[in-house]
């Protein structure tokens, strides 16, 4: 008789669970990466106006999300509203799977669901909030990364040498 074979989630279902919440949290962020670009380069645009005013320069204009993301691609290039994708990839790769096993984890033991089989609404913001900053505690150096490597545009526009 040939031994019974179990799917992977019946198998290993943290594991399964870990990858299939990376794998869609690196999805999403691949698809909205470029907004965060902008948004980063919007907020550096917007200290170095101030640092200029402050010296007695003018401001540069505020260009808008779109008008950024336009200048980034006319400037740098299309591939540029995706620099400093790969930490943010694996940032959320760490976060998304860690905090889904941790909640799955919490959630079968110490929060336990109790007598009634039943998972109360209280237990699931604790087990929430105490996953999501787990998480967050092994994804944030990431986010140092990332932002660094976001900012390599504005150093390339003062004429600074790359890192």
């Amino acid at each position: 008789m040939a031994p019974e074979h179990r799917a992977l989630p019946d198998t290993w279902p943290r594991l399964s669970k870990f990858v299939l919440s990376a794998c869609a949290a690196s999805v999403a962020e691949l698809v909205t990466f470029p907004l965060d670009l902008t948004k980063t380069r919007l907020q550096i645009q917007g200290e170095a106006a101030l640092k200029r005013i402050g010296e007695g320069g003018s401001a540069v204009p505020y260009r808008g999300m779109v008008r950024t993301a336009i200048g980034i691609v006319q400037e740098e290039g299309i591939l540029k509203l995706w620099q400093g994708a790969t930490p943010a990839v694996y940032r959320h790769i760490v976060y998304s799977g860690v905090r889904m096993v941790a909640y799955e984890q919490l959630r079968d033991s110490p929060l336990g669901k109790g007598e009634q089989k039943t998972f109360p609404l209280w237990k699931a913001v604790v087990g929430g909030m105490a996953a999501g900053a787990i998480g967050q505690f092994f994804a944030s150096p990431t986010d140092l990364v990332k932002v660094q490597m976001q900012m390599e545009g504005k150093r390339r526009l003062e004429g600074k040498p790359p890192r």
